[in-house]
């Protein structure tokens, strides 16, 4: 009984060391994985991150490699083209072709046969045999002269690939306006969470004023229940933007492309960021010449003008040499026999067509069509880049103002917070109108945070429309 018992137990303490074995392991794995650390992030970082991350960047560099592709290919049309053409096959030719071979033929002659006679031969020494041909060309054919067809080809893709970079940066541009809009929102809402922190700090030592107060016998409780209720009022507003701040984090890391589980911290303060931006100014004509989609549409009013010219050649004639080296074993027709036989020959040729049906003359006329509806959409675009250029600098010049009256408003509310401070002390005034004072001093500095923020704001659409990524 008791050496049951034994090895029960033995059993049980085998099972529980194997347990912990497999725990410990569990716990060193978990151990050294990689914890990916708190990254910081300044404002052209994260434009930098969002360019390199962004799947509509990458597709624009894909048509960018496409236009190359297509230069390369109008390339090889300047180098000879060299193609081979080999054929073996196996024949037997016609077997029983001649069905009076070996027998006598009588001689006819005008008046009938002749009486004489002949014995069909064949004309070579194979004609009933089975036999295989090998037949093998070399041709080299070079264009001398295409009516500019291939160089205008060429001035047309390198334009092409001058006009898919404008695109993509037009792209860019507009990708760094949506990550400064989403930046100086973070940073606002961080000055924000500070004022409210600084608001806060100030209630709990108010607090400790009115707590000592009523011991003395000078306050009441209510100022006491007031300033509680103050304090868990900010501390409220205070989790609310931090969700805020959360959720703008969250948007901003997916538009830079941090992987998912990387946490980042966005380095600035909004304040600094206006004061440099406060001093950049942009006129109308760096607009005109800036804008990447102005730019675009140039480029592709080029590209136009290159494949008109190519359409215009459509007529012209094409010249071009042409070489060939040819090697035969065996015949398909007679003499049908097993010699090797080879030879080349040389030349030049002419393409030239006569009368297409003025289908060229046509198509030329599609292209310009197509470059004066370009033409229209730049015009437009002047003028819508002028109507924004215009708004944007009002609202700019409106927000300075609103700014400027504020920042007055934030002197006198601070002097005012400043004497009420000093007369709840002497017992002036009540906690309500302390309160007051206080909140409209932290309700300016807001106000003033929120106008920065649209001024940023505004200004970085001047910059996308002037083309600038940073």
């Amino acid at each position: 009984m008791k050496t049951n018992k034994n090895k029960a137990f033995r059993s049980r303490k085998k099972i529980a060391i194997q347990f912990f074995k497999f725990g410990l392991l569990i716990f060193l794995l978990g151990y050294n994985r990689p914890i990916l650390a708190q990254q910081k992030i300044s404002l052209k970082q994260a434009i930098q991150m969002a360019i390199e991350n962004n799947p509509g960047i990458k597709a624009k560099q894909s048509q960018i490699k496409q236009a190359q592709a297509k230069n390369k290919q109008v390339k090889s049309s300047f180098l000879p083209q060299v193609n081979v053409l080999s054929k073996y096959f196996y024949a037997n030719n016609l077997p029983n072709f001649y069905p009076l071979l070996g027998k006598p033929i009588p001689i006819m002659g005008q008046n009938g046969p002749t009486g004489e006679q002949v014995i069909l031969h064949p004309m070579a020494p194979y004609p009933d045999l089975s036999r295989d041909v090998l037949t093998m060309d070399l041709n080299t054919i070079y264009p001398v002269y295409t009516g500019h067809k291939r160089e205008n080809a060429l001035k047309l893709t390198e334009q092409l690939q001058k006009a898919y970079a404008k695109n993509m940066d037009d792209s860019k541009a507009s990708l760094s306006y949506k990550v400064k809009q989403a930046y100086y929102n973070y940073l606002m809402l961080n000055a924000v969470i500070k004022v409210y922190e600084d608001v806060l700090k100030q209630l709990n030592d108010h607090l400790k004023l009115a707590k000592e107060a009523y011991k003395e016998g000078v306050r009441s409780e209510f100022d006491i229940v007031n300033f509680e209720s103050k304090i868990e009022e900010f501390k409220a507003k205070i989790i609310d933007f931090k969700g805020k701040k959360a959720v703008v984090s969250t948007a901003l890391s997916r538009l830079i492309g941090l992987p998912d589980g990387q946490k980042a911290e966005f380095e600035g303060d909004i304040n600094q960021f206006f004061q440099v931006e406060n001093t950049q100014h942009l006129a109308i004509n760096k607009l005109y010449n800036g804008n990447h989609k102005l730019a675009f549409l140039s480029s592709m009013q080029k590209v136009l003008d290159y494949k008109k010219e190519m359409q215009k050649a459509a007529k012209l004639p094409v010249v071009f040499a042409f070489g060939n080296y040819h090697i035969y074993h065996g015949k398909d027709f007679p003499p049908f026999d097993k010699t090797w036989r080879n030879g080349y020959a040389v030349g030049v040729g002419l393409k030239m067509t006569i009368f297409d049906g003025n289908k060229s003359k046509y198509q030329v006329d599609e292209i310009r069509a197509k470059q004066e509806e370009l033409e229209n959409y730049k015009d437009g675009l002047k003028l819508k880049l002028d109507i924004y250029y215009q708004k944007t600098k009002e609202t700019i010049n409106s927000l300075l103002a609103q700014k400027k009256a504020h920042q007055t408003h934030l002197k006198v509310a601070e002097k005012a917070y400043e004497i009420a401070q000093t007369a709840y002390k002497n017992g002036v005034i009540t906690n309500i109108e302390l309160n007051g004072a206080h909140l409209q001093v932290s309700k300016i500095k807001v106000q003033i945070l929120n106008i920065e923020k649209q001024i940023l704001t505004q200004k970085a659409f001047l910059k996308y429309l002037a083309g600038q990524i940073f």
